[in-house]
């Protein structure tokens, strides 16, 4: 291509020319604001068993992670760092109950001492791979403070193949 087809196929590229971007709140979009508490917290004997097995997995341990499955079973789970490689909380208390047979999991608490560490894109991703439509994430700091969020607050669009 010469240079003269470049520059007349550039200018009528619209793409990198500057354009209008319509910005929308969190309200206008439904969801709550990055860092904004929900209302979400799970207040049944199963959400408290769950933030007590999460809380208890912790036992000394930066984070912590308790999965509920479909059939009321629960999964814990602990940040575990070796030489080259580790595993996550989250991923390692679904790696837990889907090799227990787990299809689905209908809830999930997260311990961390500051109460915003233990999730990343990782965790996310294996939580998107296995959760229930309707699965709220309750986040669990050292004072025992909960903060719910549906997970489509935090992870609005997982990867799909």
């Amino acid at each position: 291509m010469t240079n003269q087809k470049q520059t007349k196929l550039g200018a009528q590229n619209t793409i990198l020319s500057v354009g209008r971007v319509r910005r929308l709140s969190p309200d206008q979009l439904g969801i709550n604001a990055p860092g904004q508490q929900s209302d979400q917290v799970d207040t049944s004997g199963l959400g408290e068993e769950l933030r007590s097995a999460a809380v208890d997995a912790a036992n000394g341990e930066e984070i912590a992670a308790a999965v509920l499955t479909s059939d009321e079973t629960l999964h814990t789970g602990i940040l575990v760092e070796g030489e080259g490689w580790g595993t996550h909380a989250v991923e390692l208390a679904i790696s837990k109950a889907v090799c227990d047979g787990a299809e689905e999991i209908t809830g999930l608490a997260v311990y961390s001492e500051d109460g915003d560490s233990g999730l990343c894109g990782r965790c996310l991703q294996a939580i998107a791979d296995y959760r229930d439509e309707d699965l709220t994430v309750q986040l669990i700091d050292g004072d025992d403070d909960t903060r719910g969020f549906e997970f489509d607050e935090l992870y609005p669009t997982p990867w799909q193949s």
